[in-house]
């Protein structure tokens, strides 16, 4: 049979003859051989994996290693992508839109290659000026609308870079731009992309998100900042609000850099002062296993320095008269309070009955499989709520044998949501960096999440009838998102987690049935929002993560990090 096979452009590409092709399944060992021709690092972290026995994280990994097996080349991906059509409409910018353009730190050679791209620009509006004059063009009235575009030495443009990016202006309250990259090699070769997270202040400052090709509103930066001679990061973070639409990011590649760049500061550990002794009612919610429970309070006074603990214990129906006797002592000492909850499992209102009781504004969610390993983790995640638009701060979660268990959560990923970075090594190089920086997240467990009780009350905490076990904490994460405030996860609070072994799998119908309910509530309450994670690029595959290319990109229009 010959079938007819054709392009997006609904153009005849060629015939295909089906007779003479054939389907048989690979075998194990061309999975393994595949896999290590693509991505070695990836296959030995998988291989790690292995040889420490963890079955889980091999399953976890090798289940989602077909989807990148099946992912284009970037050559081909990006031949496939290339003439995509424009992703914010038909929007025009209002007024008279003149884009300057400033090469910066650029020899000769490198000017030339940036100037051929510039001349090959669909968007004809626009002028090469030096930084000096830039101040002119800010008080030269309202005639003209002047956006400022600092080029990197030696970048190459694509074709619709200007155009993609000027179009977004056409919204007032828009002051900043940026787009996706790539690595432009010997012979023309484009490679090595760096597809972007929505607009994170974190991650900019630290230079992890580089800020050095983004196209900037001249008249929205302040008049006390020296544009002559400020660097580009600093003039964008004076511009930027946390959750604005004033900054945006075009999730497609339109600049090629012909020289690495350099990072001139990386991520550091906030330094805190020693006097500061944050106040924090700690909740943890409980039932029996006395080996999980003991170690977790042996941790919290042992290896937890530099803030005023009042321990709240939501014990469940105990019934081990070890564990009962373990929970009179904690009394009796004065270490920890104890309320009892009877009846089924609900980890919302255990934490809503521990909020209503706390002592303190400063509200610690901790399962009882918790133990501390940095013993300034709390003052660190203490520290990054002391920001007024921080509405909730998650910690970093390994698994006993040196695992990611949680750095954040990736919306979409596993139908409602899931871990980021589950299984990866942390010494493994599969991050491209990110679970050493501070950064803005969708979401984070209820395992480890520090909040405020203010905030809690506010959106009313988590939904005990609905979602009594799953998804609650995504739930509430979102609720804080939608009063316009951040999710922000840390990599300074490190601590061990055995995942859910004290309540044990969700593999009965009676839990599957239980985890489909919530799963449902959450699809009807946030099923926009669930699609569209502003800190994981739509160019990268939800299926795969871990940086995997998404065959078919859905949604490529400019985006902010607040809720769709």
């Amino acid at each position: 049979m010959t079938v007819q096979i054709y392009g997006a452009d609904q153009k005849t590409l060629a015939p295909v003859d089906l007779s003479i092709m054939s389907v048989r399944r690979a075998s194990l060992l061309e999975l393994i051989i595949r896999a290590l021709a693509k991505n070695p690092r990836k296959f030995v972290g998988i291989g790690k994996l292995f040889l420490i026995g963890n079955r889980r994280g091999v399953s976890f990994r090798f289940a989602r290693l077909a989807e990148e097996l099946n992912a284009l080349p970037y050559r081909l991906w990006l031949d496939r992508h290339l003439k995509s059509v424009s992703t914010f409409g038909d929007a025009k910018p209002t007024g008279n839109v003149i884009v300057l353009i400033t090469l910066e730190m650029a020899s000769n050679v490198q000017t030339a290659v940036t100037e051929n791209s510039l001349a090959r620009q669909a968007f004809r509006n626009w002028r090469k000026v030096e930084r000096g004059d830039l101040p002119l063009f800010r008080s030269s009235g309202a005639s003209h609308e002047f956006l400022w575009l600092p080029l990197p030495a030696g970048a190459v443009l694509a074709e619709e870079a200007l155009e993609e990016l000027v179009k977004p202006f056409s919204s007032p309250e828009v002051s900043v731009v940026y787009p996706d990259e790539d690595r432009l090699g010997f012979g023309g070769r484009r490679h090595s992309p760096f597809f972007k997270p929505a607009w994170s202040p974190l991650l900019a400052k630290s230079g992890w998100l580089p800020l050095d090709a983004a196209l900037i509103r001249l008249s929205s930066i302040p008049h006390e900042i020296d544009i002559s001679n400020a660097l580009v990061k600093d003039v964008i973070l004076s511009v930027a609000e946390p959750f604005a639409r004033s900054v945006l990011h075009v999730p497609k590649v339109l600049l090629s850099r012909t020289i690495t760049r350099i990072r001139t500061n990386g991520p550091e550990r906030p330094a805190i002062s020693e006097n500061w002794r944050p106040k924090v009612t700690i909740i943890i919610p409980s039932r029996d296993r006395l080996d999980l429970l003991s170690a977790c309070m042996e941790g919290l006074r042992d290896r937890t320095k530099g803030a005023e603990l009042d321990i709240i214990i939501i014990d469940n129906d105990s019934r081990e008269p070890a564990t009962l006797a373990y929970l009179r002592e904690l009394q009796t000492e004065g270490r920890a309070r104890v309320i009892n909850m009877p009846g089924e499992f609900n980890f919302a209102r255990a934490c809503n009955v521990g909020v209503a009781a706390a002592r303190h504004d400063l509200i610690l969610l901790l399962n009882n499989d918790v133990d501390p390993i940095s013993p300034d983790w709390l003052v660190q995640m203490a520290w990054e709520l002391s920001d007024e638009t921080v509405g909730a701060v998650g910690a970093y979660l390994l698994y006993p044998d040196g695992f990611v268990q949680h750095a954040g959560v990736t919306l979409g990923a596993g139908s409602i949501a899931r871990h980021s970075f589950s299984f990866i090594h942390p010494e493994g190089g599969e991050d491209r960096g990110l679970l050493r920086e501070r950064r803005d997240v969708s979401a984070v467990t209820g395992a480890c999440m520090l909040t405020t009780r203010s905030l809690w009350q506010a959106v009313g905490g988590m939904d005990e009838e609905h979602l009594t076990v799953a998804f609650n904490d995504v739930d509430y994460c979102l609720k804080l998102r939608r009063m316009r405030r951040r999710i922000i996860w840390t990599p300074f609070a490190k601590l061990w987690h055995r995942e859910s072994v004290s309540r044990g799998k969700d593999d009965t119908d009676v839990k599957l049935r239980r985890f489909a309910r919530e799963e449902a509530v959450m699809f009807q309450r946030w099923g926009t929002s669930l699609k569209n994670d502003p800190f994981h690029n739509p160019n990268l595959s939800k299926i795969a993560e871990d940086f995997v290319l998404e065959a078919f990109p859905e949604d490529l229009a400019a985006r902010g990090p607040s809720l769709p």
